[in-house]
């Protein structure tokens, strides 16, 4: 889909389009993809494999410090809608909303007749790019794309060109979004492996994604025993069987992740870069982690 010389009115439809197909698949969603360009909507059983199962579509996972739903992360989204004089839905930062959100603001300010009221809606909507959805959509596509889903695959692609588009649109603030000024790294020092494996698959804080499906895989491939839990229990038990293993293992991803951010850097500028780092020193702590560990048992032989 070709997005050059769209009006703002389109535009306002791209982002309610793209919002509404991250939901569960629904038979009013075939137009949408069909105008969209994304062919066949998936069926329920795959947006499950991909949204619940793997990369839950909300801005608290990718940046609050505990890689979870809820939190100071999505407190932070709820008060920018209370700043714009709106309640904030019960999920107010699913993307899905924030999209909604940002349809309706572009709507309003190409409908605003007063110069003054729609350069405050020209600010609303670059404070939500900037500060609400561009900080972690990039990275939650990324992950969305090496799903194996083609269609969500095409969507998450087409999310990140109209974003970056807009982004590109209204000027750009020259510090990092307070979300990603203000996150924790991983721990310096941890008390057991699962703080070591929370730590790891809190986005925000390692610079990657580690969906359940993918923890599942690396399990799989380095031989190791699948214990059934969530992925922080299934981390950790991995950590338990094989930490130099599995220790390289996430060095190795995080590896891929910095690659994939810094490719990204032109576009997304400071924000890119700042998860490259995140990636860079975990694959960093990982690899320090991991021959600190070989040494250990060396010695115990």
């Amino acid at each position: 889909m070709s997005l050059e010389a769209t009006p703002r009115t389109e535009t306002a439809e791209v982002f309610r389009a793209l919002g509404v197909l991250c939901e569960a698949p629904h038979p009013s969603h075939r137009p949408l993809a069909a105008a969209l360009e994304l062919g066949v909507p998936p069926t329920a059983a795959e947006h499950t494999q991909v949204f619940a199962l793997g990369t839950v579509p909300y801005a608290s996972v990718y940046l609050g410090a505990e890689g979870m739903l809820g939190g100071e992360a999505a407190d932070r989204v709820a008060g920018f809608w209370r700043a714009l004089r709106l309640v904030p839905p019960a999920e107010s930062d699913h993307l899905a909303a924030l999209l909604g959100l940002l349809a309706s603001l572009t709507e309003a300010q190409a409908a605003e007749p007063d110069p003054a009221r729609a350069a405050l809606r020209g600010r609303a909507r670059a404070v939500l790019l900037h500060e609400h959805l561009l900080p972690w959509v990039p990275t939650f596509a990324r992950a969305v794309a090496a799903s194996g889903s083609a269609f969500y695959a095409g969507w998450a692609a087409l999310l990140v060109e109209v974003l970056v588009a807009e982004g590109t649109s209204l000027e750009a603030p020259e510090t990092l979004p307070v979300a990603l000024a203000e996150a924790p790294g991983l721990p310096d020092e941890v008390a057991s492996l699962r703080e070591l494996a929370e730590g790891l698959l809190a986005p925000v804080r390692s610079g990657l994604v580690l969906t359940r499906p993918e923890v599942a895989r690396g399990a799989r491939d380095l031989g190791l025993g699948l214990r059934i839990g969530e992925r922080a229990f299934v981390l950790a038990s991995m950590l338990e069987q094989d930490p130099v293993a599995t220790l390289d293992w996430v060095a190795h991803r995080a590896d891929a992740w910095a690659a994939h951010h810094l490719r990204d850097a032109e576009t997304l500028g400071p924000t890119a870069r700042f998860w490259a780092a995140r990636a860079t020193t975990t694959a960093t702590t990982c690899r320090a982690r991991r021959d600190a560990t070989e040494e250990a048992l060396s010695d115990d032989r």
